[in-house]
C-alpha cells in the first residue's frame, strides 16, 4: 500500500470528477463536514447461502425454530454484534487517532461498524491528504474532491471506508406518473379503466390472504415527503383502513419536501399500504449520495426501535457509471445488505426504469445498485393488462423506446460487471457487453410496472396512475410481509431459495412465479436482454403466485 508522510492510501477511495462538472471554487477551510468512517468488522461475515438454516431469525435478540426450509444462514441480532460487529479496540483506536487530528467524535455504532465524525475541511484536508472543491453540474453541484483518501498509518487496515467528503447526487430515480387533476377517476369500476388499486394487482397475483398485521415493513428514500392527508385519500379511494407510518430521518434529513420526488415515496407508501394496511410502515429519509447511501440501508436494517421484516428500495444508480459510485461504497453498503440477509431480512430493490441503458448514456449495458447486490430481491416490471372479460395478458414493460427522458420506460435487467455471479443462481446468461464477467444476474422477479397499466396513487391531493419497477419492488415486499405473517416467521433472504430445486425437482422460482416470455428491454446501442422460457435477465422467474410461493416456502 503506497505511503506518504505517514499516509496510506485507503483502498476502493479514488474518486474521479464527475464527467461535465467544472471548479466553482475551492472549499472554506471553516466548513464544517461530518463524516461516517467505517471500521473492519471482527471477523468477515459467514456465507449466507450454502449454509445449514440455524433459526428463524426473529431480528432481535433470540432465535425462533425455523419454519422456511432451505439451505440458508441465520443468525441472531446479539450474534452479529459480538462475533461480526467492530472490535472495541478498533473503534477505540480510531476514535484516539482522529481526535488527535481535530476531529469530533459525534457517534459510534459497533454493530453498523461505523463511527460518525465531524470536523472542518481544513482539518479533513490535513488529515486525509486531500483538496476538497465545490463543483457545477448539470445534475447539481456538489462538493467533491479527485484521487484516493490516504489515513494515517496507524489505521491501515482497520478503517474500510470514509463517506461524506464528496456529495455528488446520484441521479435521481422518477417514477412514471400520469396525474389527473381531480379524484373522480377513482370512482370507476375497473373494467372501464387501465389502472389498479394495489389489492388488486394482489388478487390477480394469487396472494395469500391477509393485511400484513403484525409486520413492520421499511421503506428507503432520498427525497421527497411523507404526506399523511394524501394517504387519508388514497385509503378513501381504496376503501381500505389507515396504516400505521413512521418516518425516521437520516443525519437530519427532511421528511416532509415538496421537491418532486415526494411522488416516489407516496407511491412506495401507498403500495404497501394498499396490500397490507395492518402492517407497520416505516419511511427512512437519507440524502442521495454515497453517505446517505451508507447511512440509512445501516440504520434500516439495524433499526432496534422499527426491526423490520421487509425493506422497499426504489432507487438506485448503475453500479459502474463513470464517476458514480467508489467501490469502498459499493463494498459497504453490499456488506450491510449481507448483514440484512443473515438477520432474514427480506430487500426487496427496483431494478431500473431505463433498460439495459439504465440511464447511462454510454451504448453499453448497465445494471443497477443496489439491485445488482446479490443479497437482495432484484424486482423487473411487465406490463399488465386485464380485458374486460377478466384475461389477463403480460409482457415485458417497454414503454415508447424504452427511455425516460423520451417519456417511456423499460424493465432494468442484465449482468453486473462487479458482483461475481452467487454459486446458488446457476443460470447460463451472459453478458451482452464484449469480455465482461459471469456477474450477478438481475431482477430475480417481476411484477407490473407500466404507468399505462399501472398503480392508483394519491400525490399533492391528486390521484393518478403511476408505475416503473420503483412500483413493483414495493408490491413484492408487501407480498412478502403477507407471507410472513402467514409463516410466522420471516422468509429472510429468499434468493437461493428461488433458484434452488423445489418439491417438483424444478427450481422453486419456476413453480411460485408464472413466467414472462415475450418483450425485452434494449435501450442501449449494444443491445439488452429477451424475456422468454423460463429465467431471463429481463423478468427474472416472472410474476408471482403468492399462494404457490407460501406453500413451497412450507416444504
Amino acid at each position: 500500500m503506497k505511503s506518504t508522510n505517514g499516509r496510506v492510501s485507503l483502498p476502493g477511495s479514488a474518486r474521479a470528477v464527475r464527467p461535465g462538472a467544472k471548479v466553482l471554487g475551492v472549499a472554506d477551510p471553516d466548513e464544517w463536514i461530518e463524516l461516517t468512517i467505517k471500521v473492519r468488522r471482527k471477523q468477515a461475515l459467514p456465507d449466507v447461502g450454502g449454509a445449514v438454516n440455524v433459526g428463524g431469525g426473529t431480528n432481535g435478540g433470540g432465535m425462533s425454530e425455523a419454519k422456511v426450509s432451505g439451505q440458508v444462514k441465520r443468525i441472531s441480532r446479539s450474534e452479529l454484534e459480538l462475533q461480526y460487529g467492530a472490535d472495541p479496540a478498533d473503534m477505540e483506536k480510531v476514535k484516539t487517532v482522529l481526535t488527535g487530528l481535530g476531529f469530533q467524535i459525534l457517534k459510534e455504532d459497533p454493530i453498523c461498524c461505523s463511527i460518525r465524525v465531524g470536523g472542518t475541511a481544513d482539518v479533513i484536508e490535513s488529515a486525509f491528504l486531500l483538496k476538497l472543491f465545490h463543483y457545477s453540474h448539470a445534475s447539481g453541484n456538489y462538493r467533491g474532491r479527485r484521487g484516493e483518501v490516504h489515513m494515517p498509518a496507524e489505521l491501515d487496515g482497520i478503517v474500510t471506508g470514509v463517506f461524506g467528503l464528496d456529495t455528488r447526487s446520484l441521479v435521481k430515480r422518477r417514477p412514471i406518473r400520469k396525474r389527473t387533476t381531480s379524484l373522480d377517476l377513482a370512482e370507476r369500476a375497473a373494467a372501464s379503466r387501465s389502472w389498479f388499486y394495489p389489492a388488486e394487482l394482489a388478487a390477480i397475483y394469487d396472494f395469500p390472504d391477509g393485511n400484513g398485521k403484525g409486520q413492520t415493513v421499511g421503506v428507503v428514500e432520498f427525497g421527497g415527503g411523507y404526506f399523511e392527508s394524501d394517504l387519508v385519500t388514497f385509503c378513501k379511494n381504496a376503501n381500505i383502513s389507515m396504516p400505521t407510518v413512521r418516518t425516521v430521518s437520516i443525519n437530519n434529513t427532511p421528511t416532509n419536501q415538496r421537491d418532486g420526488a415526494e411522488g416516489e415515496v407516496m407511491l412506495d407508501v401507498e403500495v404497501i399500504a394498499g396490500v397490507c394496511p395492518a402492517a407497520d410502515i416505516v419511511v427512512y429519509f437519507s440524502s442521495f449520495d454515497e453517505s446517505g447511501w451508507v447511512n440509512v440501508i445501516d440504520a434500516a436494517v439495524h433499526d432496534q426501535d422499527n426491526p423490520v421484516s421487509v425493506l422497499s428500495i426504489s432507487w438506485g444508480y448503475a453500479e459502474d457509471a463513470q464517476g458514480a459510485w467508489t467501490s469502498a461504497a459499493l463494498d459497504a453498503i453490499n456488506d450491510t445488505l449481507k448483514a440484512a440477509a443473515l438477520l432474514g431480512v427480506t430487500v426487496c430493490v427496483a431494478a431500473g426504469d431505463d433498460g439495459s441503458d439504465d440511464q447511462v448514456g454510454d451504448g453499453h449495458a448497465h445494471v443497477d445498485f443496489p439491485s445488482s447486490s446479490p443479497y437482495v430481491l432484484g424486482v423487473g416490471g411487465t406490463t399488465l393488462r386485464k380485458s374486460t372479460m377478466g384475461a389477463v395478458t403480460e409482457v415485458a414493460w417497454k414503454d415508447g423506446d424504452g427511455l425516460r427522458q423520451d417519456n417511456g420506460g423499460s424493465t432494468g435487467g442484465g449482468v453486473s460487471t462487479y458482483f461475481a455471479r452467487p454459486d446458488w443462481q446457476t443460470v447460463t446468461i451472459e453478458s451482452v457487453n464484449p469480455g465482461a464477467i459471469d456477474g450477478r444476474v438481475v431482477p430475480d422477479v417481476a411484477a407490473d410496472a407500466s404507468a399505462n397499466t399501472g398503480y392508483w396513487v394519491v400525490v399533492d391531493g391528486r390521484g393518478g396512475a403511476s408505475g416503473g419497477t420503483s412500483a413493483s419492488a414495493p408490491l413484492w415486499a408487501a407480498l412478502i410481509a403477507r407471507i410472513n405473517a402467514s409463516l410466522g416467521t420471516p422468509v429472510g433472504y429468499l434468493n437461493p431459495l428461488l433458484y434452488g430445486a423445489g418439491a417438483n425437482g424444478q427450481p422453486l422460482g419456476a413453480s411460485v412465479c408464472r413466467d414472462i416470455v415475450s418483450g425485452n428491454n434494449s435501450t442501449a446501442s449494444i443491445g439488452g436482454y429477451t424475456a422468454g422460457k423460463g429465467y431471463d435477465a429481463v423478468t427474472g422467474w416472472g410474476v408471482p403466485i403468492g399462494t404457490a410461493l407460501l406453500e413451497g416456502l412450507k416444504k
